[in-house]
């Protein structure tokens, strides 16, 4: 009687024996011959699979693999029999049938304590590398979702009455599993399992189908030095062409991407600025931090800190040529004057400050984009808050925690490099919400003394000619808007920033206003910009839809992180997507932030807790919360999209956790 066990074989005909070979934790399997079953009749077929090892104590039940479920299939239907009986009436049935199978595989598993499948990366979410366990425990029908991040923590788990999944598996089970399951295959898994107790035991594992490869992907989360909140149309025609024509294309030009040349790098949607991943791919192989600025599905599957010039710091001449280039374009900008509003000599300053803006993009894009990444790859902490801030910027923090308002009154700080940011001394809006915390936390500003500073300085120069020069397009702009709506070509001078830089020129130039810039557009431009700005957008953009972020429109009950700064906090939850959302902190609020302005330092300093998405080591709101010993959890992947403005939450630094329930504050 042909029934014979299939052993490990990474050639063999069967997948349960690759999936062997390979480590994989495949209960025993025997493959069985359609002629063998034909020759014996029932009682003696019984008596042959009885035969068989008795393993699992005698507590084991069969599964049949039956083949694929359909003609499109790559899941095989597996059958559960409970006895030797039910198997043999199981095999007579199968291959009574015409036409019938040569041979079938069947399996010997021990009884179950729980079962369900574990998808290798979110099946649902192209944007997360997420693991995700769904399952049934023993007792309970309901079925449960675990979900753990890259560095194998649990980030989330549904409330149930049923015992815990994670309770009757444990965890550290479902994660080697998951890393032999991403060791062993090339595209994402979903692997069907069953635990016995004391085992974790695969049945079967496939590619999941749900998951293709994105053909085009745009992210919102390209540098956060460069474009972490919204922006108006004039500045994203600006700073946008700016580093396509001098940092882009330069670079296009270097490494030969001659199908890139007409490929655009960024897109305006939602008023925020997407880059196009695809020159962060091609970047990969010379910069391992563009590695960060891809979809996982088109990650590497090696660990981008091991490639080879991970964390070296930029060559010496290198940084001597951009300190020198920075400090001429910093003469520049001192030296310029804003002129009589002549309207030649405003298009002429305009065209000036272009220049110069063109000029920088190409330093600020090398370090933005290229150096500091690959330069932070190697750091695991944040780095110290004097690298991050200017001295406007850390002035006006040390006013807040001294409670100094004439300091404030007096200060040039704006909250982003769009002109469209007033300064504190012109008393926008934000500034009523600056307030010195109850018992103000001591500000620390130790810098390690192994820290290479030289490329951070250099970085934190270069954002610093940034705002100047957005500093002196405000005051540039609010003359030409001046003469503008003098000349009832404009109806408010705020909206000359909400007009696109070819719409200004034919305003400026002819005298006219275009139908693309009518009083109703520019109305509906600013308020879809203050939706956006409060609310955020996608994180990604893959072939046409959006990922990540939504909003905060779900709420999830329990969201872990890694420990940023130990210790607890109890308050509302307040997201911050963009500086025009500042007026609504308050002191106390657990503040929610993915990508952060060094500007708002002085504003989060209020926090009772700060609750930070990614582990970015250049985020001043994780550099903040080291500095003032705030209770802070980091790397919270996907918490923007799972809070809800105002509720009620819990901040537990200690097991970096964040707990919310529904209740508004």
């Amino acid at each position: 009687m042909s029934i014979d066990v299939l052993a490990a074989d990474e050639r063999g005909d069967e997948n349960v024996q690759r999936w062997l070979a390979s480590g994989l934790p495949v209960p025993p399997s025997w493959r069985i011959s359609r002629q063998a079953v034909l020759e014996q009749d029932t009682d003696g077929l019984v008596r042959r699979l009885r035969a068989l090892p008795r393993m699992f104590n005698g507590e084991r039940y069969w599964v049949l693999h039956q083949g694929a479920m359909n003609a499109e299939s790559q899941r095989e239907s597996l059958l559960n029999l409970d006895s030797d009986e039910a198997l043999a009436a199981a095999l007579t049935t199968v291959f009574g049938r015409d036409p019938a199978p040569e041979q079938v595989v069947v399996q010997a598993l021990p009884r179950q304590r729980a079962a369900g499948v574990l998808f290798t990366r979110h099946p649902l979410r192209q944007d997360l590398p997420h693991m995700v366990v769904e399952g049934v425990a023993e007792g309970g029908a309901e079925r449960q979702r675990l979900i753990f991040d890259e560095d194998g923590r649990l980030v989330y788990r549904a409330d149930s009455d049923a015992v815990a999944l994670d309770q009757a598996v444990p965890a550290s089970q479902l994660l080697a599993l998951g890393e032999q399951l991403k060791r062993g295959f090339e595209r994402p898994q979903a692997g069907e399992w069953i635990h016995d107790g004391e085992r974790l035991w695969l049945l079967q594992t496939l590619p999941v189908g749900s998951l293709p490869v994105p053909k085009e992907v745009w992210t919102r989360r390209a540098t956060p030095a460069l474009f972490n909140q919204a922006l108006t149309p004039l500045w994203y025609t600006l700073v946008g062409r700016w580093l396509k024509t001098h940092f882009w294309r330069r670079l296009v030009e270097k490494h030969g991407w001659d199908d890139l040349a007409r490929i655009e790098p960024y897109r305006r949607q939602q008023s925020h600025l997407y880059t196009n991943s695809e020159f962060f791919r091609r970047l990969r192989e010379h910069h391992p931090g563009a590695a960060a600025k891809v979809p996982p599905a088109w990650q590497p599957l090696e660990s981008v800190a091991g490639y080879p010039g991970a964390g070296k710091p930029a060559g010496r001449l290198q940084h001597w040529r951009q300190s020198g280039e920075l400090a001429v374009i910093g003469r520049r900008l001192k030296g310029w004057r804003a002129p009589h509003r002549d309207r030649e000599r405003l298009w002429r300053s305009l065209m000036e400050l272009d220049r110069i803006g063109e000029r920088l993009a190409a330093q600020e894009g090398a370090l933005a984009y290229l150096s500091l990444p690959d330069r932070l790859l190697a750091e695991r902490d944040p780095v110290p808050l004097a690298l991050l801030l200017s001295e406007v910027e850390m002035a006006a923090l040390r006013a807040v925690l001294a409670g100094d308002r004439s300091a404030l009154e007096a200060s040039r700080l704006r909250t982003g490099a769009d002109p469209v940011h007033a300064p504190l001394c012109d008393q926008p809006a934000q500034f009523q919400s600056l307030r010195t915390p109850a018992r103000p936390p001591t500000l620390h500003e130790e810098i390690p003394p192994h820290l290479d500073q030289s490329l951070l300085r250099l970085a934190r120069r270069a954002r610093g000619l940034r705002f100047a020069v957005g500093n002196r397009l405000r005051t540039l702009l609010v003359d030409v808007a001046a003469l503008l709506v003098r000349d009832k070509l404009l109806a408010h001078p705020d909206d000359v920033f909400f007009l696109y830089f070819d719409e200004l020129w034919e305003l400026w130039m002819q005298g006219r206003v275009p139908a693309s810039a009518s009083g109703d557009v520019i109305g509906q431009r600013k308020v879809r910009y203050l939706e956006d700005a409060h609310a955020g957008a996608p994180d990604w953009k893959m072939d046409r839809i959006g990922f990540g972020f939504g909003g905060g429109g779900r709420l999830s009950p329990v969201l872990r992180g890694a420990t940023l700064v130990p210790g607890t906090a109890s308050g509302p939850v307040r997201r911050l997507c963009s500086a025009w959302a500042l007026n609504r902190l308050q002191p106390g609020d657990i503040v929610v932030v993915d990508q952060v302005d060094p500007s708002w330092a002085p504003w989060l300093v209020q926090a009772a807790g700060l609750v930070i998405t990614g582990r970015d080591p250049a985020n001043v709101a994780a550099s903040l919360a080291v500095a003032c010993a705030i209770p802070a959890v980091w790397d919270v992947s996907d918490v923007m999209h799972s809070v809800v403005d105002g509720t009620c939450a819990t901040l537990d630094g200690e097991r970096g956790e964040l707990i919310v329930n529904s209740e508004s504050s």
